[in-house]
């Protein structure tokens, strides 16, 4: 490659025939050198631009690489948070409808143990009654027997047993109000009893 140092050392030989104006050609070749100077000049400016950018293109690049890693990696750690936050909640739900199941199963079976409870309360307060009847009937007829022996005449009969019975419930709850809350007792096992 011819530089502008070529052009302007450039020598030629002086021909008096058919030669050319010298002072012309130096001044040609003047103005030659200077624009290959120019053109030298700004084509290393370029080359020098033309490798910044090449430098911040493989560097864009190389971060592009890296981008496109983290993002994969990303996704990656994405989509194991969910798998993860959804298999947590799958079994928090599961737990959750086991620990209801366990106690809709304790309620029912205290519900049984209790519907028994009072189903045994109400035998053996039918027991009690039955039995209260039977021994106030007993007590009725000895009762009879004894005013019989003293010769007192009968009281008119009551209309119905049944309305003696509640007579006597009636008079029993009176009784239980007026003894009070200290004095009522609790029968866990009522027996019935007999003379």
């Amino acid at each position: 490659m011819i530089t502008a140092q070529d052009i302007r050392e450039k020598g030629f030989e002086r021909v008096r025939l058919n030669g050319y104006d010298m002072a012309a050609v130096d001044e040609f070749l003047e103005e030659l050198a200077d624009d290959v100077a120019a053109t030298q000049k700004e084509n290393a400016v370029l080359k020098s631009k033309m490798k910044v950018l090449v430098d911040k293109i493989e560097e864009y690049r190389a971060n592009e690489e890296a981008l496109n890693g983290a993002i994969l990696s990303a996704q990656k750690l994405a989509v194991q948070i969910e798998s993860e936050a959804r298999q947590r909640a799958a079994a928090t739900v599961a737990d959750a409808e086991k620990q209801a199941q366990d106690t809709i199963g304790s309620i029912a079976a205290r519900a049984d143990a209790e519907e028994k409870r009072l189903a045994n309360a109400k035998a053996s307060c039918a027991k009690f009654f039955e039995s209260a009847k039977e021994l106030f009937g007993t007590q009725l007829d000895q009762l009879d027997a004894i005013r019989t022996g003293m010769g007192v005449e009968a009281p008119k009969p009551a209309a119905d047993v049944d309305e003696t019975v509640r007579a006597i419930e009636n008079s029993a709850a009176r009784f239980q109000a007026d003894a009070g809350a200290d004095r009522v007792r609790k029968f866990e096992n009522t027996q019935p009893f007999t003379l």
